[in-house]
């Protein structure tokens, strides 16, 4: 009997414990829980979750809420745990047939947006390489007119977006430009 009491409390112990450690620590066993405990924080949402995808230790979220868009980065934490990064929502500009935002994470460049005008079905972005050419990085595929285009490029604390963006171009079915622009934002 008393072997029982020791290990029922030993348990509970170790139950207490690892709740505090999460708490303290930011941690969640889901990344949709840490999602909408990162909105609550910043006091957004909660948003609609239109897509996820992994990439690296992370799992990024295309979301929407109200007029609001992100794509929020949760990182894999010890295996089982997941922490929220920076997340926040731009407001879609409606007039715009196709309105994008973006963010980086060490190598890792993320544009992300909504099309406005539902006859855009291809964005490319043209950015430059550590060596100054060109590159071009598209995508097709549209979730409830949301995309993203994540590519990996030199990316220290001392290059701003704006230095690599060259253009932003949406096409519609038949390969002609609906949209071209020198701004990403």
């Amino acid at each position: 009997m008393i072997r029982l009491k020791k290990t029922i409390r030993n348990l509970l112990l170790i139950a207490i414990l690892l709740f505090l450690f999460m708490k303290l620590n930011g941690l969640y066993f889901s990344p949709q829980n840490a999602l909408h405990t990162s909105e609550r924080d910043l006091h957004y949402g909660p948003s609609e979750i239109i897509h996820s995808f992994d990439h690296g230790k992370s799992r990024y979220f295309l979301t929407r809420y109200e007029d609001f868009i992100s794509c929020s980065p949760i990182d894999r934490f010890i295996g089982v745990f997941w922490r929220y990064g920076a997340g926040s929502g731009v407001e879609n500009i409606k007039d715009r047939p196709l309105f994008t935002s973006y963010r980086s994470k060490e190598a890792d460049w993320l544009i992300y947006g909504i099309r406005n005008d539902p006859a855009i079905a291809k964005v490319e972005i043209e950015v430059l390489n550590s060596a100054g050419e060109k590159e071009i990085y598209g995508s097709d595929t549209f979730y409830e007119d949301m995309f993203y285009i994540m590519w990996e490029g030199e990316n220290d604390s001392n290059i701003l977006f704006s230095e690599i963006f060259v253009g932003l171009k949406a096409y519609d079915d038949n390969g002609v430009v609906v949209y071209d622009s020198d701004f990403i934002i």
